[in-house]
């Protein structure tokens, strides 16, 4: 079997993880370039090469899967750099997408950010309310016509727009999921008279019930395709030019990869791309090392995210929110602050208290130990003042830090406004750090009906490992885990994802439901779905499909998803699944909380279907000795509050650990990408599998 090459492209640093015929893994880093983040793609996947003795061409040309986790999408959304975008909708309705929803102010935003509802603001419009025109056509509930569409008017409205000068159109009109004719004839239209024009329509990206969800995922999708669909084409382009013989594949949001083509103007689906590799890499890892429910927590340069793995498969989300803008697209569930080694620690005016994020220093000029320019304090600086990163050992003393720098960032904007000294500033930033952190956690977990201890916490990304010995503990998950991988982790996860495709529509629907008419909309979009995935090369016998129904209480606005048995469906099956739905509801809201006599409503129904890629298989090591003594590299003081301030501490290197070995804290294990920090207390044992198990010491 040929390489698998996958990169994942984050705000500071673009990861990449090759994994060769007989399963070894092979990892680089480059930084992130986001005036071109091709260029950061390429970077790392050069450095790959040059760590297995190769050069570019010669890794690219022995590639049977090249997948990316792109974050284009998302840097065009937060940095509003996409086109003028117009939206054709139902005449009357043109307000919907600008009114939104009452909560809209709030949507997406932490709990450090709600402290003045009064002074929030509601999304900047992706379409200004002079770029939304109303036509003539109406269908109802039942999807009966009941007025025809005014072609003619419709024609006008474009020529309205064009002439206005946007690059794209989104067409969204009432009940289109039912009955698409009218958005088909004017997405015709456009195309044959303006084929220069990009354009969404709302039954193509989101056929489901809720306007104004359906019309922000429509208009949304219009707003990133071009940005995404440039990058895409360019990239590839320039990985074939390198020596690549086959097509890129795309890691989408909701999870697996598709097809650099099919990925092409439907950007709204890449726009969590990169945090839902790191969540499937969690599944796989679980079930490796027998941990079905796994939380998985995604410490960066710049956020830190959190998602769920229950019962082997990734917690799913319906309604994710990008900036403000709530949508209805299925997405792996993955909640992000502004949390992470680039974070900058801040004086808030007024209170004087001490403050780290949401802003960060990215990746240029990035904190102030670069010597890039940057002169706030950051994590990362904090970590180096307290000796919990080595200057000189920094991505594997690729690059070295400047601790007078950190010193002096932390000095002249934290430590003399708090009038302590520039240790103590240090400490307060990364405990402030840390309970951000522990508190996402206890929010994604106890905050949805889960006990944490009942779950593994998985730490990765290039900050994660030097803080779970903090927040993971703090949360009793147990095992707290710290992947061999950890750095790369959601590169990791791409490489081992799979095709997937998903169907969705809405057919609403009040129990007890028509056990025929339910088969027979599964049905239809079973079909569908393994057509799309036989269209990509995936045969019938390497493919998985798995139902799901969003039900909910007559009358209440949030779902609740359950999954819905294969085959032909029965009253029995039909009985299970209201059943699940009160035990899911009681766990979501509380014992009791259930009552079917209120009425129990189906929404929409999902199928996705996996299409099953070969992977090269990967063994555990057997276990050795417990002593690490090989392992060690030295010392060096680091600075732990509960022993006082700064001892001397071993230090060793994470390369040189093997199956078995056993490190009392406290301790460092540096490699070249990430530094693991086990507190007095503390301990860490090499699995089979590499990984590193934190746990308390008996």
């Amino acid at each position: 079997m040929t390489n698998i090459i996958a990169v994942d492209s984050g705000g500071t640093f673009t990861d990449c993880v090759v994994v060769d015929g007989e399963g070894k893994v092979t990892t680089a880093k480059s930084p992130s370039t986001p005036a071109d983040f091709s260029a950061g793609v390429l970077a790392a996947v050069t450095r790959a090469a040059e760590a297995m003795g190769l050069g570019l061409a010669a890794l690219l040309a022995d590639n049977g899967l090249f997948a990316h986790g792109t974050t284009v999408a998302t840097n065009a959304l937060l940095t509003r750099s996409g086109p003028r975008v117009g939206l054709i909708t139902t005449k009357g309705h043109e307000d919907a997408l600008i009114i939104g929803r009452t909560i809209q102010k709030a949507a997406g935003l932490p709990a450090s950010e709600l402290t003045n509802l009064a002074r929030l603001e509601k999304a900047n419009p992706v379409v200004p309310r002079p770029l939304i025109k109303g036509v003539t056509e109406r269908v109802d509930y039942k999807g009966a016509v009941i007025v025809p569409l005014d072609l003619d008017e419709a024609r006008r409205a474009v020529d309205e727009l064009v002439c206005a000068g946007v690059g794209a159109i989104a067409i969204c009109f009432l009940w289109s999921f039912l009955r698409p004719e009218h958005e088909q004839a004017v997405h015709k239209m456009i195309t044959t008279e303006h084929p220069e024009m990009f354009v969404s329509s709302s039954h193509e990206v989101a056929p489901v019930i809720k306007e104004y969800e359906r019309g922000a995922s429509t208009v949304l999708n219009a707003y990133l395709s071009r940005d995404s669909d440039a990058y895409i084409s360019a990239l590839q382009g320039k990985l074939s030019s390198a020596g690549l013989r086959r097509d890129l594949v795309i890691m989408q949001s909701v999870g697996g990869v598709t097809s650099a083509t099919d990925a092409r103007g439907h950007a709204i689906s890449l726009l969590s791309s990169g945090p839902a590799g790191g969540v499937l890499g969690a599944a796989t890892l679980g079930e490796l090392i027998g941990s079905a429910n796994v939380i998985t927590t995604d410490v960066g340069g710049t956020s830190f995210d959190v998602g769920l793995v229950v019962d082997g498969e990734p917690v799913i989300t319906t309604a994710p929110v990008f900036d403000k803008y709530h949508t209805v697209l299925p997405v792996i569930d993955v909640t992000s602050i502004g949390a992470g080694g680039g974070s900058i620690a801040w004086i808030e005016p007024g209170t004087g208290h001490l403050k780290v994020g949401p802003q960060s220093a990215g990746a240029d000029p990035g904190p102030a130990c670069y010597g890039m320019g940057g002169d706030r304090p950051t994590v990362t600086d904090a970590n180096v003042v307290l000796g919990r990163i080595d200057p000189g050992y920094f991505l594997g003393g690729a690059r070295s830090l400047d601790g007078g720098l950190a010193e002096a960032a932390i000095r002249d904007h934290v430590a003399d406004s708090l009038g302590v000294s520039v240790v103590e500033a240090a400490m307060g930033i990364v405990d402030i750090l840390d309970a951000r952190m522990a508190d996402l956690v206890r929010m994604e977990t106890i905050g949805r009906g889960f006990d944490p201890r009942e779950f593994a916490l998985f730490a990765f990304g290039g900050a994660g490992p030097l803080h779970v010995g903090a927040y993971g503990v703090e949360v009793g998950a147990k095992p707290v885990v710290v992947p061999s991988h950890s750095s790369v982790f959601s590169a990791y996860g791409i490489a081992g994802s799979d095709l997937v495709r998903i169907s969705q529509t809405s057919d609403p629907m009040i129990a007890p439901f028509d056990p025929e008419r339910l088969t027979a909309v599964y049905n239809r979009m079973e079909q569908a779905t393994l057509a799309d995935l036989e269209s990509g090369g995936i045969s019938r016998d390497h493919v998985t499909l798995h139902r799901d129904i969003e039900l909910r209480y007559r009358g209440q606005v949030h779902e609740v998803r359950v999954p819905v048995p294969p085959g032909d469906l029965g009253s029995a099956q039909l009985d299970e699944v209201l059943a699940d739905f009160e035990r899911r509801y009681n766990q979501r809201y509380g014992r009791g909380a259930a009552y079917r006599r209120a009425g129990i409503e189906a929404r929409t129904f999902l199928v996705r279907g996996i299409g099953r890629l070969l992977k090269p298989e990967q063994r555990p090591g057997e276990l050795g000795p417990p002593d690490p003594a090989t392992a060690r590299a030295g010392e060096r003081p680091v600075y732990f509050r509960e022993l006082g301030g700064f001892v001397p501490t071993p230090v060793y290197r994470r390369e040189a650990l093997a199956p078995g070995h056993v490190v009392p804290g406290p301790a460092v294990i540096e490699a070249v990408d990430t530094t693991v920090l086990l507190h007095p207390g503390q301990r860490a044992r090499v699995d089979g599998w590499a990984n590193l198990l934190l746990e308390q010491a008996s």
